[in-house]
């Protein structure tokens, strides 16, 4: 059931697969020379993230990692294309996304030491672009509902700006997500569906999840259009994305966006695609790894070498290095309490109960207890 690359070049793209593209179509796009490498810095220092992340795992630092090598592109991409007013919900392995709005790498790990995450600005009419977010989502497809309705709030409170929220093919599947755009599509709400299929939910291929051609082709079931895209390629996913940014905010538009790619990595850390996966399809798909394509054409446009490329890339693996040493530091000085103040602003009685038989747990058998 192997599905190799070539079956999709027929979608939007900018860059092709060989690094050759359309130079109307990137001069139209007005990104300078520092945008465009930005994008390339915030792609090799998701990949270095995500890299430093699973190393993390298995030495027993992190209990959990989620991989997204070859998802790069789709990730800052579509990050590029948000004004810095603009609101972005994602799952949880989106890296480059946030990366590239800003937020730091420290944060970004420390969300998976400790298990929550901080805001430091109260108003969110000022909060900077890495802050204009709702917190990370763990169970599949919920981010949609709640980023629709984070949008229909700031809609009704009169402000410009646009929402995108991503999700992948898995969560495509969730009736979350149906009733999430169905409500979107009604209300005319101001968000961007960004769809990232990348063809396996897990173990389960896409042609078990779709019986259409693609993903797009429901779009117009929930009352707005879908435009599929090379989700490899960062600038035609930044067109799509800024195109559909601007939909929504001029006309409460939303739109789908189905950016193609695929994920080489495992699911996360605790998975085994060697189990239900064809080695070929994987190989076929790094020989058009995205980060090789765009560096083919950055130099072509003469903003890359590959000694400039060594040297962003040993920049941005120090970066998440320094990071990660300073992330643990600050975990190993959560206490445990923390875990359950964090959950509710106003806890009811079952919180403190559990936290009750955690200390009796853990007074009885300390550290050893939980594997530490």
């Amino acid at each position: 059931m192997a599905r190799f690359p070539e079956e999709f070049d027929s979608c939007e793209q900018i860059i092709g697969p060989d690094g050759s593209y359309d130079e109307a179509a990137v001069d139209a796009l007005d990104l300078g020379s520092e945008d465009l490498l930005e994008m390339y810095r915030s792609m090799v220092t998701a990949r270095a993230l995500e890299q430093r992340g699973l190393t993390l795992q298995r030495q027993g630092r992190l209990h959990f990692w989620m991989e997204a090598r070859g998802l790069e592109a789709s990730h800052v991409g579509s990050a590029a294309a948000l004004d810095a007013a603009d609101w972005l919900q994602t799952e949880w392995r989106q890296y480059g996304a946030h990366i590239h709005r800003g937020r730091s790498l420290e944060d970004i790990l420390l969300f998976w030491l400790r298990g929550y995450e901080e805001w430091e600005t109260a108003d969110p009419d000022e909060a900077p672009p890495h802050e204009r977010r709702l917190p990370h989502i763990v169970a599949v497809g919920t981010q949609v509902p709640q980023a629709v309705g984070l949008m229909w709030g700031r809609k009704l409170q009169g402000k410009s700006e646009a929402g995108l929220v991503a999700f992948g093919d898995g969560g495509a599947s969730k009736g979350d997500v149906h009733a999430g755009m169905i409500f979107a599509g009604v209300f005319e709400i101001p968000i961007v569906f960004l769809l990232l299929n990348n063809q396996w939910a897990i173990s389960v291929p896409v042609e078990r999840q779709l019986a259409a051609e693609s993903y797009t082709e429901r779009a117009p079931g929930y009352g707005f259009d879908g435009i599929l895209v090379d989700g490899d390629d960062p600038l035609a996913v930044y067109r799509a994305t800024r195109e559909a940014v601007q939909r929504a905010k001029d006309d409460n538009e939303p739109t789908l966006v189905e950016a193609l790619t695929y994920r080489r990595a495992a699911h996360s850390s605790s998975d085994d695609p060697s189990r239900y996966r064809d080695e070929a399809e994987v190989e076929a798909w790094e020989e058009r790894d995205p980060i090789d394509r765009y560096e083919t054409f950055l130099a072509d446009r003469g903003l890359w070498t590959k000694a400039e490329g060594e040297r962003i890339r040993a920049e941005a693996d120090d970066r998440v290095k320094v990071a990660a040493e300073s992330a643990i530091e600050i975990a190993e000085e959560q206490a445990p309490r923390e875990a359950f103040d964090e959950v509710f602003a106003n806890p009811p009685d079952f919180i403190d109960e559990q936290w009750r038989e955690f200390e009796s747990f853990y007074d009885r058998h300390g550290d050893a207890g939980f594997g530490w």
